[in-house]
């Protein structure tokens, strides 16, 4: 592990730099250097005056400790040996940045391009009145600004359905007033000191896809308050698909997380939690026709999925 210290600050007249807490900001990044490198460009101009950065080489080594230095002069470089899942590699990021005493964690994707001002908003809104453990911001499409990609994620624990909040609409402002959403997507996710150390940031049974939803609802449950800051814009530049085709990884890990946080979390009978799950199946596999791949390929990543979540197999999928 290599590690570069943490020492550059900047002033910005929004927020005073006495009074605002510091700020650590989590970027994974795996084997996706150019996405990653305009994720940084946009990290070294935010005006938040008390912000440090972590970048976590997740199994790859795309990046250095002196690269990381050249594109944002407070960075700390990690690199680890396997690929940990966005869930692991984040906290591994999050370890790092609470040591050096950030107050907050902000979870990034290595696809997302804040604004200037985000950061400012979303510590705006958690230290309150009212405070908030966990804050999302408006993420909207890299191509289209104009568009929302997801203002929050909307999970419901009878229905069984989760779903991204707003995605493919026109921003008219039509989501500004869900000031505490059920959860928000790790996209760019603020979380407090506090919370981090309660629940150990993300919980690395999901490996990937759903561990910001499962997060969420564990706060919720603590009677901790998730929030939505509609003024943190980030636009956010989801990666092309595969020549419009769904990974089968994304197919099988969004199956079988999906059951698993729904067993974890729905507060129904066992037969309404079965209902939830055959429903959940029937919405996997018409996805999976739908994803560009082989009928049988797409099919067989759900069907394993499911096949695991009932062995009770959590985190990495095995090869």
């Amino acid at each position: 592990m290599q590690v570069v210290p943490l020492n550059a600050e900047r002033q910005t007249p929004n927020v005073a730099r006495a009074s605002a807490p510091p700020v650590g900001i989590v970027v994974v990044n795996w084997c996706a250097p150019a996405a990653t490198r305009r994720c940084l460009e946009a990290v070294a101009r935010l005006a938040y005056p008390r912000r440090t950065l972590v970048l976590v080489d997740n199994g790859c080594a795309d990046f250095s400790a002196e690269a990381a230095a050249a594109s944002v002069p407070d960075a700390t470089y990690l690199r680890t040996d396997d690929n940990l899942g966005f869930a692991g590699g984040a906290n591994h990021g999050m370890r790092a940045a609470l040591a050096r005493g950030a107050e907050w964690i902000w979870f990034l994707n290595n696809d997302a391009r804040p604004e200037p001002h985000a950061l400012d908003e979303l510590v705006a809104v958690a230290t309150g009145p009212p405070a908030a453990a966990i804050v999302g911001a408006k993420i909207l499409r890299g191509d289209q600004p104009e568009v929302l990609d997801s203002a929050a994620l909307q999970v419901n624990l009878q229905t069984g359905r989760v779903r991204l909040l707003g995605h493919g609409e026109p921003d008219r402002g039509q989501y500004d007033d869900r000031s505490d959403p059920v959860a928000v997507t790790a996209c760019a996710m603020l979380v407090s000191r506090a919370a981090c150390e309660r629940f150990g940031g993300f919980d690395p049974d999901y490996f990937a896809y759903m561990e910001d939803a499962d997060l969420c609802l564990r706060a919720r449950e603590a009677g901790l308050r998730v929030a939505f800051a509609p003024r943190a814009r980030v636009l956010h530049d989801r990666a092309p698909a595969d020549r419009g085709r769904q990974s089968l990884a994304s197919l099988y890990y969004s199956t079988r997380n999906h059951l698993l946080l729904l067993q974890r979390h729905s507060p129904g009978p066992a037969w309404q939690r079965k209902l939830q799950e055959l429903s959940v199946i029937a919405l996997s596999t018409a996805y999976a026709l739908r994803a560009g791949r082989p009928p049988w390929q797409a099919v067989q990543a759900v069907q394993r999925g499911i096949a695991d979540f009932r062995a009770n197999l959590v985190g990495p999928r095995a090869e």
